[in-house]
């Protein structure tokens, strides 16, 4: 497939008020997402709240997103855990379903070298038959991918991309310089706020979580970083700005995916539900956002 360029949506996971999987809010916020431009969809991230989700409930978000998308964007299944095996059988379900690409974080909970990583990865695109990309995400997996790490992971066949949620950009911009002259390897950024400034560098896109909710701004941003309308670029980056005051809202740490569930409720898109053992926020929390969200899409 060619190289992946635009705004990669990290999805949440609608869920029933008893813990199932939402169907009908899949298939609303899919469509919603292929709507608002973007170019990729990656359920099973962070904001997926992949990792806590059971097998079962993995395979079946997988497989209904390939099933509504049906080729239209590409699908980039996460499949990261904190175990290796377990990583692979995600992966090869995640082909069996019609997914894209696949996404993993190194495994964390144990610490590991570097020519650790680089094995796991290696394993990966043994065992896995789908394009890889490597995903750094030390705040979750207290691992950091450094940039002399990713160019050799970078060097492995099929790995095929790197997103980076580190808030690093001396270091991405490393990654960048040296991995210019490599058409065939796309460089994401995770930060909301830092993806226009990564495109003006040679960045393919960002995978942002406030995509969700608002992914004409993310998108429209995003062209003009890849057109050098600085203008224009800044007027979008300053909504998305004020996007960030939405993962402030609610009080515990899954706050992005709580406030972006709590707007797309809002929206009609889906419910709010986060899996146990969160806690439901607040009815004056929720107005909050809902307030926010108001606010964000009149300006």
């Amino acid at each position: 497939m060619k190289r992946l360029e635009g705004i990669i949506t990290p999805m949440v996971t609608p869920l029933t008020p008893d813990g199932r999987l939402d169907a009908g809010g899949v298939e609303r916020l899919t469509e919603f997402l292929i709507a608002g431009g973007v170019a990729g969809l990656f359920p099973l991230g962070t904001t997926g709240e992949g990792p806590m989700l059971s097998p079962a409930l993995q395979e079946e978000m997988c497989r209904t997103v390939c099933r509504i998308a049906a080729g239209r964007i590409p699908v980039l299944a996460g499949i990261s855990s904190a175990s290796p095996s377990d990583s692979i059988a995600f992966g090869r379900a995640a082909a069996e379903a019609g997914a894209d690409l696949v996404v993993a974080a190194p495994p964390c909970y144990i610490p590991l070298t570097e020519d650790e990583i680089v094995a796991f990865y290696r394993q990966m695109k043994s065992e896995i038959p789908l394009p890889l990309y490597l995903y750094n995400i030390p705040s979750m997996t207290k691992t950091d991918l450094n940039p002399s790490l990713i160019l050799r992971l970078a060097e492995i066949p099929g790995i095929a991309g790197y997103k980076d949620s580190s808030g690093n950009m001396n270091a991405f911009h490393e990654v960048l310089l040296a991995l210019k002259d490599r058409p065939d390897f796309s460089l994401f950024v995770g930060p909301d706020t830092l993806m226009a400034e990564s495109v003006l560098f040679g960045a393919a896109g960002g995978v942002n979580s406030g995509s969700n909710l608002f992914p004409e701004v993310y998108v429209n941003c995003w062209k003009a970083a890849r057109s050098g309308n600085l203008a224009e670029m800044r007027r979008w980056q300053e909504k998305i700005v004020r996007i960030q005051k939405l993962y402030r809202c609610p009080r515990n740490s899954s706050a992005v995916a709580e406030s972006l569930k709590i707007g797309l409720k809002h929206r009609g898109i889906c419910g709010s539900t986060m899996l146990a053992p969160h806690l439901f926020i607040s009815e004056a929390e929720e107005q909050e956002i809902f307030r926010l969200v108001e606010e964000i899409g009149a300006v």
